[in-house]
């Protein structure tokens, strides 16, 4: 049971006004299925998706003789520009591959719905209507099932599938600038297998090669209650129809009460985590509503979380960007939040899947650049295979070391030796032998480069967009992967593999930087005003290379000067999660005012009611040019993650609470968010002094702690399983050290 003065209790999502549509509707999850309730008149919506639903069909292009990176530098320099976009980026303009839609259940009432609300802390959702009925709707704990019921007037059922074989008879509207470019029925399956009776509804389709799906609703009623379960499966049997429709029946038989439960004791185990107390209401129910996303999208033992998560849109189209995974940004941004904020078992779901399509990543790194080791397509499909499109970004070479920050990260936040010696090195050393045998070329001062080089998205898919020499991007993710692999193999007492990977990034350029300090996009190349994405700022925040607080004033300048070109630039052309890394960024050098206005801004414009991020200022307030709302799911988790990073932040050795907070948050509070060397810490400030600290080490480590922007002046050496609570004067010499500034 989860304690009732847990903040999340707070911000549940509430509705007076219907949702007009499936990314506006209430979400349920459980990363493997989801589910959107929203309305048409008195019918109520439910979106059905499950994560595995994937147009698998194969590109030919990328198995081409002409599929070779040698060949695509050469075409590039010989202004074979045509020919690169036809072999490159047109793959990924055709309907597949792609992700599905699983269809709708649509219940038809007597009344209109009137209130709409999802209580976030357990993972329910209630529809209430003007003549006293009630729906209420989970995804039950195990087995990936929806089980819906209804106290008063019975609803009447019908499924809908979604229109493979053709325009449905109510086509919704064109949603204009959506980059949903294609119909479902562009995918040529046939017609789907349909069956029905007056307590059941479902349908098998069948997909590309072998792939298939199947979808069933069993329903009943008595004693003034009405009762559903409904299921998505996939699988190629010409059975999985019948074994869906018994799936269903069975769970029908369960108490309704007992599963909601069970979902409710998850939650509430889930909310026991990474739990803050913000004075701004905005911004705490901003970090909630992104974290909730999470835990509904993001589980171990299920797919990872695609751009859409678990609620691809239901408008008969295919959804924008196909509803893949973009790595470029997108993956990364939804897990971040998952280790300050204590849920490392969730984030573990994407490294287990980048850890099991290796092979199909070493064989794409071979076949395409020639070379051993590991990369990684930045746009791929549920099997991490290329897909396609601008293909400057599409084929970087630093997109596995991108993800590989994931399972450094892990390491560092859990001190798990096993996964350290097992995954995470074994992993980043494939990285590295990538890195250093792409990079064996020179430039005219001797150091590493590559023959082409991006940063994304800046240039769009023009030819300029790839750069001479190394852009900030590729450098500093290849300088930060040789460095973490290099203390990841001192840590495993690999002390020759270390030196070896120090050696390989001494080898790199400094970085290009501009009149200002501030770090160019690439030599000659400065950041374009009101560009959406900051990946030449990357060193920054995520990968933390530069101290922006404690470090030499070369790494504090740098920072400033960077972040405060992109506050200058900021507006036009921006997307949600740029506001949301933007946050992040102010938080790294400590500026919580702005921070906090990164944060506002970014829960005004774009975020619709339900707390999806709609990327664009989709109602149009004048917060940037781009007003359209095609729904992913990183921004909100970015959100969460710029909350944590204005909270605490935290490096081998060293920790520093509540670094960017802003001056009239004069009490806020946080329990159980983790740090650097797996230390789970709880703070508390109070009239604007603090006044506790509780340190809960599950491995040893020896920190120096700083508050604010304040020096480290207290140096703590902690065991595993130690709980130290830091006494008045510990406290009050974190208080009164000397602020930064004096240094």
């Amino acid at each position: 049971m989860l304690d009732l003065s847990h903040p999340i209790w707070r911000h549940p999502l509430k509705f007076s006004d219907a949702p007009p549509s499936s990314d506006q509707g209430l979400p349920l999850g459980d990363g493997r299925v989801g589910v959107s309730l929203w309305a048409k008149a008195n019918i109520i919506c439910l979106s059905l998706d499950r994560a595995d639903l994937w147009d698998l069909r194969p590109i030919p292009e990328y198995v081409g003789e002409d599929y070779r990176w040698d060949l695509v530098a050469a075409a590039h320099r010989a202004g074979e520009h045509d020919h690169l976009q036809t072999l490159l980026e047109e793959p990924y303009n055709r309907a597949g591959p792609t992700r599905l839609s699983a269809g709708r259940l649509e219940l038809t009432f007597a009344a209109p719905a009137t209130h709409w609300h999802l209580e976030r802390a357990t993972g329910l959702a209630r529809i209430e209507f003007a003549d006293g009925s009630e729906l209420v709707a989970v995804i039950t704990a195990t087995g990936s099932i929806g089980r819906l019921q209804v106290k008063g007037t019975a609803p009447t059922v019908r499924l809908i599938t979604p229109p493979f074989g053709g325009p449905p008879e109510e086509l919704s509207p064109d949603p204009g600038f959506n980059l949903s470019r294609h119909n479902a029925w562009d995918l040529g399956y046939p017609a789907p297998v349909m069956v029905a009776n007056d307590a059941l509804d479902g349908f098998f389709q069948k997909g590309f090669g072998d792939f298939a799906f199947a979808v069933a609703v069993a329903h009943e009623t008595g004693d003034d209650l009405w009762q559903a379960a409904w299921h998505v499966a996939t699988g190629s049997d010409e059975d999985l129809l019948q074994a869906t429709v018994v799936t269903v029946k069975e769970a029908l038989t369960r108490p309704f009460a007992g599963e909601a439960q069970a979902v409710a004791d998850w939650w509430a185990d889930y909310w026991s985590r990474g739990r803050v107390q913000i004075p701004d209401p905005l911004i705490e129910q901003t970090y909630y509503a992104g974290l909730a996303q999470f835990g509904a999208a993001a589980r171990r033992g299920c797919p990872p979380a695609a751009l859409q998560g678990v609620w691809t849109t239901d408008d008969g189209r295919l959804p924008p960007w196909k509803g893949d995974y973009h790595h470029d940004l997108n993956t990364q941004m939804t897990y971040w939040p998952a280790y300050v904020g204590d849920q490392l078992e969730a984030g573990l779901g994407f490294l287990d899947w980048l850890w099991e399509t290796r092979q199909g990543c070493r064989d794409w790194t071979h076949r395409f650049y020639g070379v051993a080791g590991l990369n990684v397509p930045m746009t791929a499909d549920i099997a991490n295979r290329q897909l396609g499109g601008w293909r400057q970004y599409t084929h970087s070479v630093s997109t596995s070391a991108w993800l590989a920050h994931h399972f450094h990260l892990h390491w560092r936040y859990s001190q798990d030796r096993q996964f350290l010696q097992d995954r995470a090195y074994p992993y980043l050393k494939e990285v590295c032998d990538f890195v250093e045998a792409i990079s064996d070329r020179r430039d005219a001062h001797g150091f590493r480069s590559v023959a082409l080089s991006s940063s994304p998205e800046v240039g769009d898919n023009r030819p300029e967009a790839w750069v001479e020499g190394l852009s900030s991007y590729d450098l500093s993710l290849f300088r930060w992967v040789l460095g973490a692999a290099s203390d990841m193999a001192e840590a495993l007492e690999l002390r020759d593999q270390a030196a070896h990977w120090r050696k390989v990034e001494g080898e790199f350029p400094p970085y290009s930087l501009s009149e200002t300090g501030s770090l160019l996009v690439a030599q000659g190349v400065a950041y374009p005003e009101h560009h959406r994405h900051f990946s030449h700022a990357v060193g920054i925040h995520p990968l933390g290379l530069f101290d922006s607080l404690e470090g030499p004033g070369a790494d504090r300048h740098l920072t400033r000067a960077t972040v405060a070109e992109l506050d200058r630039a900021s507006g036009d052309f921006w997307m949600g999660y740029s506001h949301a890394w933007a946050g992040a960024l102010s938080a790294r050098i400590g500026d919580g005012e702005t921070a906090r206005q990164r944060l506002l801004d970014y829960q005004a414009a774009f975020v619709f009611p339900n707390g999806f991020h709609a990327n664009g200022d989709w109602r149009r307030l004048g917060y940037g040019k781009a007003p359209f709302g095609a729904f992913t799911i990183e921004g909100a988790m970015g959100a969460s993650d710029a909350i944590q990073t204005m909270l605490i932040q935290s490096a081998p050795g060293r920790m520093r609470l509540f670094p960017a907070i802003p001056a009239d948050w004069q009490d806020v509070a946080f329990d159980g968010l983790r740090a650097d060397g797996a230390v789970l810490v709880s703070a508390t400030v109070e009239n604007g002094r603090l006044c506790a600290v509780t340190l809960r080490p599950q491995s040893p480590v020896h920190i120096q702690l700083a508050y604010r922007d304040r020096v480290s002046t207290l140096e703590l050496d902690l065991n595993a399983g130690q709980v130290l609570t830091l006494d008045e004067g510990q406290i009050a010499q974190l208080q009164t050290a000397p602020t930064l500034s004096a240094f």
